[in-house]
């Protein structure tokens, strides 16, 4: 083995040393097809191995949460590719029994045309998702089938084209589409990561139910002059709810009293129909003109009144609590940035928000002020005797943390625990803000697989420590949270 790897490693250096400007434009063509075929080849090489390695040792035997994570920190790639491996390795290499039989792959034409060089990993993401559509009303017997006759023409036609092939199939195995059942499975919304300017994609369906609540919100909250967040006298409930329950007693007391006295209780309506009938006329003023300012589209109305619902639920407080807090919005920013009203904020769920944004935010929002010293991530003092967390240190590590610190890891600080990063509860660990940090679940459950921990003493970030087998090297601080970091040398950026 080492022989071989020493061979390839002289020719990949050999090929890196040949000046490719010698060749004509058939002998360039010729090579590049070659090399095509041989890093196809090579894919496979590499699924055989990573499946030899899910079949003789655990994730958490290496120290990992999961072989998706033992990729992604060893090999430093995204979780997104790291689950591609090790989905590629579960279908293209050979598959072991526990008394070591050896099974013939999930996909055994397409393991062999990628063998071959003759089909690319696109055509088999798309094989691999019609067998996997069709199998619950196919044999195996016609699976296979299905699976052959797809890599042939794989060999022959391009990604897009194989994929047309493949639709038409799946349209002549199943003319009568999916159940209702199966069409349910398709809700839900997803959302994007922020781009540069802040903003996130959604996509997604919505079922029935959801789609008439939605439409139900827009066809009030996203009227023109309602919610809008530029105007300088926004309207933001432009009518009293016709669902809502009017008051128990004054219910009760105009019964009364038109029970009593019938003819009082219309001179006393009468009396008050000027001033109300005065009160809806300011009010469909006050919408016309909110109207005639509002400049947005339908489709930034309908975001607008979405964004007033959902902060009315969060204002309503009857969703609880998670992770030791109410549910709420956490916000972090710095002081010198909120009265320059310049900068970028950082939220529990690890949105950046701009400060206007969020100058707007709080004018709804209640708000606690943390302190550290200077220039470092150590809180001035904030200690606990118990060992559950307070409410006020796990906003203080919404802050400081901003989400786990376990490098490389993305969750959010509203997706994470509370970790004694110094020294655990149990061994004598005390409940001290600079003793503690934020980790997510599965993170946390680590320090039973052989990483450890540490509280940097000059910056009070917290530091991870990979056992022997996941150890590459690689950071002890995560700068997910804090890409800025990475724009600095690496000893300024490890200084905090």
């Amino acid at each position: 083995m080492q022989r071989a790897l020493a061979g390839h490693q002289a020719s990949t250096t050999a090929l890196a040393d040949v000046d490719f400007t010698t060749f004509d434009t058939a002998e360039l063509l010729a090579i590049q097809s070659e090399r095509e075929q041989r890093a196809r080849t090579h894919a496979l090489i590499d699924h055989r191995i990573q499946a030899a390695l899910m079949a003789q040792a655990t994730p958490h035997e290496i120290g990992g949460k999961s072989w998706i994570d033992v990729l992604a920190t060893r090999m430093r790639i995204s979780r997104k590719e790291a689950s591609r491996r090790v989905a590629a390795a579960t279908e293209l290499a050979p598959r072991y029994t526990v008394v070591g039989e050896v099974l013939e792959p999930e996909l055994p034409a397409c393991a062999q045309a990628l063998l071959d060089g003759t089909i690319s990993a696109e055509h088999i993401a798309i094989i691999s998702d019609t067998v996997k559509k069709v199998a619950s009303y196919l044999n195996a017997t016609e699976l296979a089938e299905v699976e052959m006759d797809l890599v042939a023409a794989a060999t022959r036609e391009t990604p897009e084209t194989l994929k047309a092939g493949a639709e038409k199939l799946l349209f002549l195995l199943n003319q009568d589409g999916d159940s209702p059942d199966l069409a349910a499975h398709r809700r839900g919304l997803r959302l994007g990561r922020q781009d540069a300017d802040g903003y996130v994609h959604v996509e997604g369906w919505l079922d029935p139910e959801t789609a008439a609540y939605v439409a139900t919100i827009n066809s009030v909250w996203a009227r023109p002059g309602i919610n809008n967040p530029d105007d300088p006298h926004p309207i933001h409930n432009p009518t009293p709810n016709p669902l809502d329950t009017p008051n128990t007693d004054d219910t009760a007391a105009d019964t009364a009293a038109d029970l009593a006295a019938p003819d009082a209780a219309d001179s006393v309506s009468a009396d008050h129909q000027p001033q109300a009938d005065a009160s809806q006329q300011e009010q469909q003023q006050a919408q016309a003109e909110a109207a005639a300012r509002d400049t947005r589209t339908q489709t930034q109305r309908n975001h607008d009144a979405l964004k007033a619902a959902l902060r009315e639920l969060l204002m309503s407080k009857r969703l609880g609590r998670h992770g030791g807090l109410p549910v709420t919005v956490v916000v972090s920013t710095t002081l010198s940035e909120l009265e320059s009203a310049a900068g970028i904020a950082v939220t529990g769920s690890g949105i950046r928000m701009p400060m206007k944004d969020l100058i707007r935010l709080a004018s709804h929002s209640f708000h606690y002020l943390t302190i550290y010293k200077h220039h470092t991530a150590e809180p001035l003092y904030m200690a606990r005797t118990k060992r559950l967390a307070t409410k006020a240190q796990r906003l203080l590590l919404y802050d400081r943390d901003r989400g786990c610190t376990r490098p490389g890891c993305t969750a959010a600080a509203d997706h994470c625990q509370v970790h004694h990063a110094k020294t655990d509860w149990q061994h004598g660990g005390q409940t001290d803000a600079p003793d503690l940090g934020l980790s997510c679940g599965p993170d946390n459950r680590l320090v039973s697989l052989g990483w450890t921990t540490s509280v940097d003493p000059d910056t009070g970030r917290i530091r991870w420590h990979p056992p022997p087998l996941m150890n590459t090297g690689q950071d002890t601080l995560n700068h997910h949270f804090r890409p800025e970091e990475l724009l600095a040398p690496p000893d300024a950026a490890d200084d905090g």
